[in-house]
């Protein structure tokens, strides 16, 4: 188990340094053998890592092709090493062991697409540096939780509600009157509700891009 977060600013300004620490901080719990971050002007993401693949060379955010790819990644991919053997065949090259720096590879050669040839257990975050774009996915059944809100101050996500409410101080905390519906019928909340009317759950099978202040979600897989 792991934590990630991370914000991007749609005002003009700078993503903080410490209200993605304090955001991070909320979810140590969740990866207590390392932290890390990164910062690309209005974009921040972070890490907290419960170490379990390639030990010492898995500190995240992990970048790739020559630092325009960054990932922060909770989760475990179980066939990482068919598509890396797939990718090397390629000629793509790798500097870590990691089931991460895989993902960043699958991305760069497939762009969204590479999220239906994962199979495991997964929410990951990828900033596309050239592009300034955050592409953020979840597993197929939600195994990994991921939330998100999006307002005009800027697009936060997380591993917990939490950390969105550190990343913009702003956010309402209004409940969600179909939310409190739902966990009172069902005794939980189904995506993608939260029980907060400014915070939504990525649905499982989803992915996310953020781009140019604007978000697009698209199902990429369902039961056949």
């Amino acid at each position: 188990m792991c934590g990630i977060t991370g914000i991007v600013r749609k005002d003009g300004s700078s993503a903080e340094l410490g209200r993605l620490r304090a955001a991070n901080e909320l979810i140590k719990h969740r990866g207590p053998d390392d932290e890390g971050y990164h910062l690309d002007g209005s974009a921040g993401i972070a890490m907290s890592r419960l170490a379990i693949i390639d030990l010492k060379g898995g500190h995240q955010p992990l970048s790739y092709d020559g630092g325009r790819l960054w990932i922060v990644f909770n989760g475990e991919i179980y066939n990482y090493r068919e598509l890396r053997a797939e990718l090397e065949a390629k000629r793509v090259r790798f500097a870590t062991k990691t089931d991460t720096e895989v993902i960043l590879a699958l991305y760069r050669e497939y762009g969204k697409d590479c999220v239906s040839k994962l199979r495991g257990m997964f929410a990951f975050s990828i900033w596309d540096a050239s592009h300034r774009r955050l592409f953020i996915a979840r597993d197929r059944i939600g195994k990994k939780p991921l939330v998100y809100a999006d307002t005009p101050e800027g697009f936060a996500f997380g591993s917990e509600i939490r950390c969105l409410f550190k990343l913009l101080p702003g956010l309402s905390r209004e409940l969600e009157p179909t939310a409190l519906d739902q966990y009172l019928s069902l005794q939980y909340i189904p995506s993608p509700w939260t029980i907060y009317r400014s915070v939504r759950k990525l649905p499982p099978g989803h992915h996310l891009i953020f781009e140019n202040g604007h978000a697009t979600i698209e199902r990429y897989w369902d039961l056949p």
